[in-house]
């Protein structure tokens, strides 16, 4: 806790070289869920409710739009460029997993899934094979190549689209199984009972919560048959752990034969009896962020936004061991105009952006598979090339360009290899 109370944790780690284990990107994303497994040996509520504080400082000196903190190797700051590496991805995911089944938080739901589908994806191919992993996800990395490149702390070769697995295999598989985490909880929740919680997603999922005496989930099993209907009325509470987060109003409910306006029930604590059906409708409206120097991300729902770009991929290191295929090195660089500034309504981002829903396809994490493209309106801006191999830094504020206005086709930012996410805005 006292880490987290001082101002070392804000402090971007300057160069790769100083390598400290309380700044190491894995062990942050390990310790995440620490404090509030430690609640239930010794039920310290300053210990249950630390998490919150963790990720709090996280977010603000080395957050990602994506629900990541960056860590080349450790906490890096919130440049654009600075990127988060597989294994940290997965520990984080973990972490939330356990986070969700012991406090119930909607909010720790709505971030594991934020990062399942945008920071998880990004950080190997669309195949999820032995050529998969780029190992690190990055907001704005339009090349992925051999060549030592970025700011001090992500000057590294592991940038390549390459057969990471032959370190990081360990941490390939375990990152999906975290999401949707288990339904039940042993909770206290919000009402001091226990209860369950859940994120949505489309799978099928039983829970139960320990009431009573005995075990009882949405359908309620049948009992003695003395019981009346041979069903036994069980009061617990029911936590929505989608709805919450940012794009997504929360969740209502309307019973049988009401009418009127449904009431918001975020967290349903009754009576449960019989079977029960709950329908929840979560739409999703376009929102925007300011990021990294008052560049503009663009959200809908879970997902994050990134330029569509094209590519090219190209074998390297053919002739060094272990590199044979399908466990081969590539470079993939882009083929289209990745330079460009975004032209944005922030208050009214759904006048600007338009999304359109299509088939996913057979590969749902590859710019061919989307399911969703969104359309904005942007130009270029020549000025803003790369530096040491990495799009450089734009100044902060609005930018100046003359060049022609372009449509411009955005993606969910799991569906790139290559991408830019965070967007100068330009001057009106």
């Amino acid at each position: 806790m006292a880490f987290y109370g001082g101002g070392d944790v804000t402090v971007p780690t300057p160069r790769r070289g100083l390598w400290r284990w309380d700044k190491h990107v894995v062990n942050t994303a390990m310790a995440l869920k620490a404090y509030a497994l430690s609640w239930r040996i010794t039920r310290r509520d300053a210990e249950r409710a630390f998490p919150v504080r963790m990720f709090e400082v996280l977010d603000r000196y080395h957050g990602q739009v994506t629900g990541m903190f960056t860590g080349d190797e450790c906490l890096a700051g919130k440049n654009p460029v600075q990127g988060t590496e597989l294994c940290a991805v997965v520990e984080a995911l973990y972490s939330l997993e356990h986070l969700l089944s012991v406090t119930g938080n909607p909010a720790f739901g709505d971030r594991l899934e934020r990062i399942a589908f945008n920071a998880l994806p990004a950080t190997f191919a669309p195949t999820c094979g032995p050529t998969s992993t780029t190992s690190r996800s990055t907001r704005s990395s339009v090349r992925s190549t051999r060549t030592i490149c970025g700011p001090p702390t992500a000057r590294s070769r592991t940038s390549t689209a390459s057969s990471q697995l032959r370190v990081l295999h360990g941490q390939h598989a375990p990152g999906w199984p975290s999401w949707p985490p288990p339904l039940d909880a042993d909770s206290r929740g919000r009402s001091g009972g226990h209860g369950l919680c859940t994120v949505f997603g489309p799978y099928r999922r039983q829970g139960h919560t320990r009431q009573r005496g005995g075990r009882h989930g949405l359908s309620l099993p049948r009992h003695d048959p003395a019981d009346g209907d041979g069903r036994q009325a069980v009061r617990f509470p029911l936590s929505c752990g989608s709805g919450m987060g940012r794009g997504r109003r929360p969740p209502r409910r309307r019973r049988a034969g009401e009418a009127g306006q449904a009431r918001l029930v975020p967290h349903l604590e009754r009576q449960w009896q019989g079977s029960v059906e709950i329908s929840l409708r979560l739409p999703m409206k376009v929102k925007t962020s300011q990021r990294y120097n008052g560049a503009v991300a663009v959200e809908r729902g879970p997902l994050i936004y990134s330029l569509r770009l094209g590519e090219t991929w190209t074998r390297v290191n053919a002739d060094k061991p272990h590199r044979e295929l399908p466990h081969g090195d590539f470079e993939v660089r882009p083929t289209s105009p990745w330079n460009y500034g975004v032209l944005i309504d922030e208050e009214r981002p759904e006048t600007s952006v338009t999304c359109e829903e299509q088939p996913v396809g057979e590969r749902p994490f590859s710019p061919e598979g989307a399911g969703v493209v969104c359309r904005i309106k942007g130009r270029r801006l020549p000025g803003w090339k790369l530096q040491n191999g990495w799009a450089a830094e734009v100044q902060p504020g609005p930018q100046d360009s003359a060049e022609p206005i372009e449509d411009l086709a955005l993606i969910p930012y799991g569906c790139t290899n290559i991408r830019v996410t965070e967007f100068p805005r330009i001057k009106k």
